[in-house]
């Protein structure tokens, strides 16, 4: 069986139009009663990218769509849903935000994703204590001090993105996610990264990336080829 694909794209506030032409009349709504202004904006910022997402998604597919057609909503556990013309389009889709920057991530309606999207920082003891597994924990024993911000992220990261596919978020214990991945992997670009439930045994696929200062992950239930940039597409205006 030949894997699925994955797409991705990441945008900065830079990216984000001034006006507000590009959103719909009910997101329009919805910005207005976002009173504080760093919160609007990271908003703007997930919705821009989102929208530009899902266009070139559902253009590589033949349809031509304009921003305002395309609605990001929320669903009601929270999870970013895809609209088009107020029909739910046929498409999954995660969106992550950090320090200015936003990741979102797409796959066919019958592909659960999540992303995430995290600065390269320590992590201090007590959270690597609290938040990581007995075998995650032994595994970043085993690499170089240096090294120990990067891959302590990437854990982290990865279960982020995990507990976004089952549509937890933080609200689950993050241990109850066990991740694996090949600290010494020489591969180009995208690497994989492993993911199992600790409660129901399910496993997870999953891709980890360095862009800059960041650590991309990007999680899915079933196997992927290697995430596909999408501003490298075609379809993408």
């Amino acid at each position: 069986m030949i894997p699925v694909r994955v797409y991705w794209l990441m945008q900065g506030m830079r990216d984000v139009p001034a006006d507000d032409d590009w959103l719909s009349i009910e997101e329009r709504a919805h910005l207005e009663a976002i009173s504080f202004p760093k919160r609007r904006g990271e908003w703007r910022l997930g919705r821009w990218t989102a929208k530009r997402a899902a266009r070139a998604y559902l253009a590589g597919g033949g349809d031509t769509l304009s921003s305002s057609m395309v609605e990001i909503r929320a669903a009601a556990d929270g999870a970013p849903e895809v609209y088009v013309d107020g029909e739910e389009a046929p498409v999954s889709i995660s969106i992550s935000h950090r320090s200015g920057f936003c990741l979102c991530s797409l796959a066919a309606h019958d592909v659960a994703v999540g992303c995430d999207l995290e600065s390269v920082e320590p992590r201090s003891e007590e959270f690597v204590a609290d938040y990581f597994t007995v075998q995650e924990r032994e595994l970043l024993s085993r690499v170089a001090p240096v090294d120990l911000p990067l891959f302590a992220t990437v854990i982290w990261s990865a279960k982020e993105s995990a507990l976004k596919l089952v549509r937890q978020g933080l609200r689950r214990d993050t241990r109850t996610m066990l991740i694996r991945f090949d600290p010494e992997s020489r591969d180009i670009g995208w690497k994989r990264v492993f993911i199992q439930c600790t409660e129901s045994w399910s496993r997870y696929h999953g891709w980890w990336l360095v862009v800059g200062e960041f650590v991309l992950v990007i999680s899915t239930d079933v196997e992927t080829r290697k995430p596909f940039d999408l501003r490298v597409s075609a379809c993408f205006q």
